[in-house]
């Protein structure tokens, strides 16, 4: 049977699964920039000892266009995740500033 993974069951444990999440979509990327790279290199090297240009570059185009949008939708994807990691920060403040006015009071 297969388990469920369980719900954290602190602050801590959800804080350390963002910082994860996080980490992972930013080496997600870095992985992502290798690989481009990776790819210009190869049609670089393919484009000038290759006789069927055309085919090349309309794989190329294909490829470069995907992987465009791959890079743009982890980005929106890290973005999320900053903002979100930002928001829960900004509610903890405020929250904390509320507590320390009533104490004033």
């Amino acid at each position: 049977t297969a388990t469920m993974p369980r719900e954290p069951s602190n602050y801590d444990e959800i804080a350390m699964q963002q910082s994860l999440l996080f980490s992972d979509s930013l080496k997600d990327l870095k992985n992502l920039g290798k690989q481009l790279y990776s790819a210009a290199e190869y049609f670089e090297f393919s484009y000038t000892n290759d006789d069927q240009k055309n085919v090349l570059v309309n794989t190329l185009k294909d490829y470069a266009v995907k992987a465009l949008v791959n890079a743009v939708d982890h980005l929106g994807s890290v973005s999320y995740k900053v903002n979100a990691i930002v928001n829960e920060k900004f509610s903890e403040l405020s929250g904390a500033e509320l507590r320390i006015s009533c104490i004033q009071q």
